[in-house]
């Protein structure tokens, strides 16, 4: 029996690696454990680790790396993944895992696989091959690439750059977006019942709302940004939801700002701390436009046709469908994109659009690879730099 872990350490990667998650527990073939770090388990971000325990995943090992008076700063960033290092290294030399599990970018995620490198076991590594170079995430995806060992990249555009990096064709499997899984198999709500959900009421258009901070810049420029980004939806005239930015240096001042505009402009905006994987969806589903910069704009969003409006640089990079209009931010731009997105011209175009990152068969061709991955190779540990030459 092959002993697998999971590791997640924020709400949207989990959501992400739920499907998968749930596949493998159903498997007699393997042994999945979950280990659950990160913001999962700060109540300033909603303490999803119970949306966790909510979904009956049982949660094997926490992992706390941050203080209970969170600070988005370099000083504590860097003290997070050393914590992931400090703390993992202990439960991967106790367990004896086959593989662990990672997905994304984050920066405490290289501080998990530092630890498992270390300990010799080998690394799966989800939405690999990506470019955000708006971000510091982009560092560290391509170096959590060249600690992976497994490789599901969404797209063959981004099997053929890990491939690039260095990483055995033969490893690297593009198997589609987990995403699109949730979305192609969650019952997700109407809008009536998602607004009495989220205890809304209006009749205003809803925008779906998340901005993060662009860390490639100095992190006092995000208030300025997010100012541009709330005005522009005043503007614009619609019912703003919005979702908690995350936990980057520079989350701290988009919050503050954001809870500025919201109590000031209650009428016509609300932020959510965390709304969970089917009310993120549902609201997706139902609203009339979604704006910010967070890769849910370019990966799941076109699975409902929603027209996407993409500020600024952060995903600055990756293969964007045709439901995404990019824009500077800046307010005059925001407001132009907002009503190109809503116009009834953007929209018709949209009509049948199938979203090129995956059929929501994901998790399933992960979990056979998984299966029919033999951990124990060493080439898996003692890898080979695979020459395009």
């Amino acid at each position: 029996m092959k002993k697998i872990a999971v590791i997640t350490s924020t709400r949207a990667e989990y959501g992400l690696l739920h499907p998968l998650i749930r596949k493998l527990i159903q498997e007699s073939e393997i042994a999945v454990q979950v280990l659950v770090s990160g913001t999962h388990l700060l109540a300033k971000f909603g303490k999803t680790i119970d949306y966790i325990i909510r979904d009956g995943v049982t949660v094997d090992y926490t992992i706390p790396i941050y203080d209970d008076e969170f600070v988005s700063d370099e000083v504590h960033a860097a003290a997070a993944v050393a914590k992931a290092v400090e703390l993992s290294s202990s439960i991967f030399a106790k367990e004896g895992y086959d593989a662990i599990v990672v997905l994304g970018d984050r920066y405490e995620i290289i501080g998990f696989c530092m630890a498992a490198a270390i300990c010799r076991i080998p690394i799966i590594h989800i939405h690999g091959g990506e470019i955000t170079e708006g971000a510091i995430d982009d560092k560290i995806r391509h170096a959590v690439t060249k600690l992976s060992s497994i490789h599901f990249p969404s797209i063959q555009e981004y099997a053929d750059r890990i491939i690039q990096m260095g990483e055995a064709k033969k490893y690297v499997y593009p198997v589609g977006a987990l995403g699109i899984d949730n979305i192609m198999n969650m019952q997700l709500l109407d809008k009536k019942s998602l607004l009495e959900e989220l205890e809304i009421k209006t009749d205003m258009p809803l925008a779906a709302v998340t901005y993060h901070p662009v860390t490639s810049e100095r992190p006092e420029l995000a208030v300025d940004e997010i100012r541009q980004v709330m005005n522009a939806l005043l503007e614009t005239g619609v019912y703003s939801i919005i979702t908690m930015p995350n936990s980057d240096v520079g989350g701290d001042n988009i919050y503050k700002e954001i809870m500025n505009y919201v109590s000031s402009h209650g009428e016509c905006m609300t932020l959510k701390k965390s709304l969970g994987q089917m009310k993120y969806l549902s609201l997706l589903k139902n609203a009339d436009v979604m704006v910010g910069n967070s890769s849910s704009g370019i990966l799941e969003s076109a699975s409902f046709q929603l027209p996407t409006v993409n500020i600024g640089n952060r995903q600055k990079g990756r293969m964007a469908p045709k439901n995404v209009i990019h824009c500077l931010c800046k307010k005059e731009d925001i407001v132009q994109a907002i009503k190109t997105g809503m116009s009834l011209e953007f929209r018709k175009t949209l009509n049948g659009y199938v979203n090129p990152y995956g059929d929501g068969h994901a998790a399933e061709r992960m979990v056979e690879i998984i299966k029919n991955t033999d951990f124990s190779d060493s080439a898996l540990i003692c890898k080979k730099f695979y020459d395009i030459r």
